[in-house]
């Protein structure tokens, strides 16, 4: 394997506290209960607008909200005002996040980040862990018309890299990381310990699942 494309949330850093902290503020400020980081954990992994109609339909018991209804469109700008300041406060690295990725870099393999998250997020937390030279390229959520599950950003990364699918995995932790994954053609590796939601990452048709990041130094991909 010669070049990884790495999920951000839920895969090498765990960042669902300050992501619900911000989600609980703004829904507050709505005047809505807090869905909680547990729940909160199971609403993450397709992008700032789907976590907050995930959480506005939750509040509100009504299933016909969306992403473009005005109350999650106003909630949507509130939440990236609160998740700004505190994006990187309490997130941390999983273990073994950095010395894997250092490693391979040091095999000379290239790296990428492909994340639902929007690119100002992004470009406020690598710098927080020390991973803002770390990868070859970057696509962010809000990059392209399309996120995950769609194969359009890991597409955008195989360009950038200019490399084949069969020479590229893609390493995450939820349904739209194993969709891209397959849709792009390229090896789908899920980590046990994100953000899954209802997603059985053992009996959900992934090439590989890895309980620790080590493992993929263990075994090439």
């Amino acid at each position: 394997m010669q070049a990884y494309l790495f999920d951000f949330d839920g895969t090498i850093v765990d960042s669902a506290p300050d992501l619900t902290r911000a989600l609980d503020l703004a829904l507050s400020k709505a005047g809505l209960p807090g869905v909680g980081l547990e729940l909160g954990k199971q609403m993450v992994g397709h992008g700032a607008g789907k976590l907050v109609e995930r959480a506005v339909r939750y509040v509100t018991q009504d299933e016909h909200i969306t992403m473009e209804s005005p109350l999650c469109r106003l909630l949507l700008s509130v939440f990236f005002e609160e998740y700004e300041p505190i994006c990187a406060e309490t997130s941390v690295l999983y273990p073994g996040a950095k010395e894997v990725i250092q490693t391979l870099k040091d095999q000379r393999k290239q790296l990428g980040l492909v994340t639902n998250k929007p690119r100002r997020f992004v470009e406020l937390m690598l710098p927080a862990f020390d991973l803002h030279t770390a990868f070859d390229t970057i696509v962010a959520g809000d990059d392209l018309p399309t996120k995950k599950p769609e194969p359009d950003m890991v597409h955008h990364a195989l360009s950038d890299l200019d490399r084949a699918p069969n020479e590229a995995c893609l390493i995450g932790d939820s349904r739209a990381d194993l969709g891209a994954a397959k849709a792009a053609g390229v090896c789908s590796i899920l980590v046990s310990f994100g953000y899954a939601g209802d997603l059985n990452v053992h009996e959900c048709g992934a090439d590989r699942v890895i309980s620790d990041l080590m493992e993929l130094l263990v075994n090439d991909a």
